[in-house]
């Protein structure tokens, strides 16, 4: 696929730039040279490591924050696609579903963890045994990239990587039946993800939790990686004053 020229990114007065935030620039710059429309293929992380100036491991962590903040989809086996959030979608989410209104979420946030309680921690497992190396590595560029957020106080931003770190898990678990049975509830998933959040020790304890979940399943250990997926449910759902039955 030929390609335009492009300008790298050279940072901003005031505030010293990362290799993957620069990266970032460099990709929306060229997406934006070459006019790419949504459904446009993106080219492979080599070609675009080779043609930005990067490395393939920075480029990966680059379309996974833009695929977390809505602007790309990564099919794993079939490559990254370009796709804008349409309006009321979440982050990283398919344009068809929709985030339900705040409103909608009241008074189910007990029904909400007891759902997350129920199925989470078996789709962890499944992760542990059947996820791909690829997808492996992609959950850990996710929270990569969570404690960078949580360093630069972007609330935004580690919300949004949380909730992409779980649907990952959920696509990771290579289980159709899994991933046919949530996802009309993703709206309110990624609600449910949003409402434990402020800046103090929660945060960085949920942090900790998805290390804890990706160290077991990086070491394909489904039994501990089901328990720490149990007890990062119960945390978070005890962060957000939800009390789950033992």
């Amino acid at each position: 696929m030929p390609l335009k020229t492009h300008n790298h990114y050279d940072g901003t007065a005031g505030r010293k730039q990362s290799r993957t935030e620069a990266a970032v620039y460099s990709i929306e710059s060229l997406i934006r040279q070459n006019g790419w429309a949504d459904g446009q293929r993106l080219p492979s992380q080599r070609t675009l490591a080779e043609e930005l100036g990067f490395s393939r491991p920075t480029i990966r962590e680059a379309l996974v924050s833009l695929e977390a903040r809505g602007r790309l989809v990564i099919q794993p086996a079939k490559g990254v696609f370009l796709g804008g959030p349409s309006q009321g979608s979440a982050p990283g989410l398919p344009s068809s579903v929709k985030i339900q209104a705040s409103s909608a979420l009241s008074g189910r946030e007990s029904q909400m963890y007891q759902f997350r309680h129920a199925v989470e921690p078996a789709i962890a497992g499944l992760v542990a045994v059947n996820a791909t190396s690829a997808q492996v590595e992609d959950m850990g560029v996710v929270v990569a990239g969570m404690y960078r957020a949580l360093e630069n106080r972007d609330l935004k931003e580690f919300s949004r990587l949380d909730f992409t770190f779980h649907s990952q898990m959920i696509e990771a678990a290579n289980n159709r039946f899994f991933t046919e049975a949530i996802t009309p509830f993703l709206g309110l998933f990624f609600e449910s993800q949003t409402l434990p959040l402020s800046f103090d020790e929660s945060v960085q304890e949920t942090v900790r939790e998805h290390e804890r979940i990706m160290e077991y399943i990086r070491e394909r250990r489904p039994v501990e990686a089901h328990q720490a997926m149990e007890r990062h449910v119960r945390g978070v759902a005890k962060r957000a004053g939800v009390n789950l039955v033992e």
